[in-house]
């Protein structure tokens, strides 16, 4: 009987070890690593010309399929849908996806020198869509010639007008500018100064004086004016912006206010200090606005008008 026990336990034991070593097998395989494949350069470079061989491939074939058919044209009220159209020189069966958005907004703006923003979306599987902001509010300048231009805030000729036209738009005074180019950038004029400022004279000795402001710092401080009047939101209501003394720069405002800015720094927060203050003021009220904040810093100074007197004097 103590044999058979031993037996069985002798084969109880052997089993055991057998499952133990079985076990310690499987585990030693799962863990095994398999080595790092060495890089193959040629197979990368292969496997890189696939992929842009297939967008490629994607890319001509939605050339192919997507066609201009039909341009839509909004926003524009001084030039008509077709003006825009034939502008922007897109036509019919171009490629959709590889129109140039910088070159229809460049021939549109070259072209058409009332349109300010130009907006170009695409609508699969054949339109293009063309938004147009037009210049609302722009400004009259003389040139050396005294023919009256109209111009943008950035100073680009919008137009050619006459003298009586010129007064339904803000004026610039004090600067004058070369005979200009629709579309192009004005360019101040030099006044060629011939008085003499120094040495004798019949009448004796003269005062020496500053040589006068060069043109291109006026006219610089003009356009800054008109940007800070559009910031504002007042371009419309200002009558003449005069930049003739460049440390003494005035606006006449709505045919009620004469407005001294002082020179040209914090222009921006100078004209928003007016309309605030003018805003507060009753429509009656009329009179002289000084927000150079050189006398009264960071007051607005008012007077009322001696009687009698009139802005457009």
């Amino acid at each position: 009987m103590v044999t058979k026990d031993r037996n069985r336990a002798h084969l109880a034991g052997k089993t055991a070890g057998r499952k133990a070593a079985r076990r310690k097998k499987e585990s030693e395989v799962q863990i095994q690593y398999a080595p790092a494949k060495p890089f193959n350069r040629n197979r990368f470079l292969l496997h890189m010309a696939t992929v842009l061989a297939v967008v490629l491939a994607v890319v001509l074939g939605m050339s192919i399929f997507f066609k201009v058919d039909q341009v839509m044209v909004s926003g524009s009220e001084k030039y008509t849908p077709w003006e825009i159209k034939e502008a922007a020189g897109i036509q019919s069966g171009d490629a959709l996806l590889s129109l140039s958005e910088a070159k229809i907004t460049a021939n549109i703006q070259k072209k058409l020198p009332y349109v300010g923003d130009v907006r170009i979306g695409i609508k699969l599987p054949d339109t293009v869509k063309i938004e147009i902001v037009e210049l609302k509010v722009v400004y009259a300048v003389q040139d050396s010639n005294n023919a009256w231009w109209l111009i943008d805030k950035t100073g680009r000729i919008v137009d050619s007008t006459n003298a009586a036209a010129a007064k339904d738009y803000t004026g610039i005074a004090g600067v004058r500018i070369q005979e200009g180019v629709i579309g192009q950038q004005a360019v101040a004029y030099e006044e060629v100064n011939t008085e003499a400022t120094t040495g004798e004279t019949e009448a004796g000795p003269t005062i020496p004086t500053l040589p006068p402001t060069p043109a291109a710092q006026l006219w610089d401080a003009a356009i800054q004016i008109l940007t800070a009047l559009e910031a504002n939101g007042v371009m419309g209501a200002v009558d003449t912006v005069d930049v003739s003394k460049i440390a003494e720069l005035t606006l006449k405002y709505d045919g009620r206010y004469l407005v001294t800015l002082g020179d040209a720094s914090r222009l921006e927060y100078k004209i928003g200090a007016m309309k605030a203050s003018i805003q507060k003021m009753g429509q009656y009220q009329a009179g002289y606005l000084d927000v150079s904040f050189t006398i009264w810093p960071d007051e607005v100074g008012y007077r009322p008008f001696e009687e009698g007197f009139s802005i457009k004097n």
